[in-house]
């Protein structure tokens, strides 16, 4: 998803974080570090990411 983003806003890999993310990309869900929530935040952020027209 790293890579999907970094090409979708034209930035080197290195560049891209979470925290570096347009908020409206990343899932409502708290982050609990249970595998089926972070599961679900996961594949929120990558619909997310699909939907994004990017930069």
């Amino acid at each position: 998803m790293k890579t999907l983003y970094a090409t979708k806003a034209h930035l080197p890999l290195r560049a891209v974080a979470k925290g570096t993310m347009p908020r409206e990309l990343l899932s409502r869900r708290r982050h609990t570090h249970h595998a089926l929530d972070d599961a679900i935040e996961q594949a929120e952020l990558f619909s997310n990411l699909m939907a994004w027209p990017g930069r």
